[in-house]
């Protein structure tokens, strides 16, 4: 069995690899530092506020390239 502290360890590497993604992304490095990743639960979630939809669009398959393979719930806001 896992415990807190491992769990805790394990999301912390999990956001930080999802933001090095993230930073390093063609299209959504320029709004990387906008972007709040965070864990709910089993769940990644995204919070902030991109340009267009098809930033938006790409975030997902930009996660999934992290390794993450669980649920993503895109709270990203489009303005």
């Amino acid at each position: 069995m896992m415990t807190i502290q491992q769990a805790s360890t394990r999301e912390a590497n999990l956001i930080l690899r999802i933001q090095s993604v993230l930073e390093a992304h063609a299209q959504l490095s320029p709004y990387h530092l906008g972007l709040d990743v965070t864990m709910e639960g089993p769940r990644v979630v995204l919070r902030g506020v991109l340009p267009s939809a098809a930033l938006k669009q790409a975030l997902v398959p930009a996660i999934r390239q992290a390794g993450v393979l669980g649920q993503v719930c895109n709270c990203v806001e489009v303005a």
